[in-house]
């Protein structure tokens, strides 16, 4: 079985320690193929919410899935100030044309600018559109530190300039490599790496992997997300050899988790026999975990075998959801399931 067959029977149980493990899972895997889960997850944190922030915490929507738009507003009016703001977070990365929709209903959710820029974005000129891109990154630009909420209307506005297709693959190239050249990405730089990724252009996949040694957290968010949307093995091949990186290990790491294919499970494989030290194969069996592939059970076994225990990952939890996923009664399941329930 691949990966979402395998998967499926568990995306809702009664199991929380599954349930958890499965909202993670799900977490960076991208939304066109998850698309189908997300309504099933959602209703069931709605419906149980002794599952809500489990499930809410890791939940993405598709910024184009109107279907939930009604439930997320309906469940709102009635959830406590700590689950009402996970919903008011997904109700925000809708696309701006859904937003404008149930504008009556979401005023209180954005500012006045966003509801104006919305309009411009559904109803402008390209030229509109363009003078509100460059309006938002002059904005950014002058920010001492990182304004979450511009930085998003940024990428709004870039994923209107793609959809109306008033951008074209040479204008991102042309930025993307611009910023190659620099010591640091600036905010049009990361908006090229975004772009990149909704153009699916793959064939880029070797340089924008080299970017996960560079020391900026946005950048190698939005490389991250760029790699993993392309779902190809020739991402896999372009991210392994950063597995050996020690800077570059942990994001090299996430992205090759979230390729679900054979040749990723067998680059996991591969590097995690080829590094040395508790800490670096947690990393490399976390990976493994979440392919929930029997091809990885030795690495998974050996890994779980040994007496040293590491902070970064929940082994407890990794190895009893994959066991119990792949449908193998390991020996240690009842006392992996205790360890999670005492702590």
């Amino acid at each position: 079985m691949n990966f979402e067959q395998t998967i499926e029977p568990f995306i809702t149980t009664d199991d929380l320690i599954l349930q958890d493990f499965v909202a993670h899972t799900l977490h960076d895997y991208p939304t066109n193929k998850s698309r189908k889960w997300t309504k099933r997850l959602l209703l069931e944190a709605i419906n149980k919410p002794i599952k809500a922030m489990s499930i809410l915490s890791f939940l993405k929507v598709n910024p184009n899935d109107e279907d939930l738009v009604n439930l997320l507003i309906e469940a709102r009016q009635d959830a406590t100030d700590q689950i009402c703001y996970t919903y008011e977070r997904l109700l925000i990365e809708f696309h701006p044309r859904i937003a404008l929709k149930h504008r009556e209903r979401l005023t209180d959710l954005f500012q006045k600018e966003d509801w104006r820029v919305y309009e411009v974005l559904e109803n402008g000129t390209e030229e509109d559109v363009w003078e509100e891109y460059f309006k938002a990154l002059t904005e950014l630009n002058a920010e001492q530190d990182l304004n979450y909420f511009l930085y998003q209307r940024l990428k709004k506005i870039a994923y209107s300039l793609f959809e109306k297709k008033y951008i074209t693959e040479e204008q991102v190239l042309s930025v993307f490599a611009q910023n190659l050249q620099e010591d640091w990405f600036d905010y049009n730089g990361y908006i090229a790496v975004y772009l990149l990724g909704l153009m699916k252009m793959d064939q880029h996949a070797d340089l924008l992997a080299s970017l996960l040694t560079r020391d900026d957290d946005i950048l190698i968010e939005e490389t991250a997300e760029a790699l993993i949307s392309f779902q190809t093995d020739k991402v896999v091949e372009a991210t392994k050899p950063y597995l050996l990186h020690e800077d570059s290990l942990v994001f090299a790491a996430s992205v090759i988790e979230n390729i679900k294919t054979e040749a990723a499970v067998e680059a996991l494989r591969d590097v995690y026999h080829q590094l040395e030290g508790n800490d670096v194969q947690g990393v490399i069996f976390e990976a493994l975990v979440h392919q929930l592939s029997v091809k990885a059970q030795g690495e998974i076994e050996e890994y779980v075998s040994k007496a040293e225990t590491t902070i970064l990952i929940d082994e407890d939890q990794l190895a009893y959801s994959y066991f119990k996923i792949i449908g193998i009664q390991h020996p240690r399941l009842e006392e992996w399931k205790s360890a999670i329930e005492g702590s």
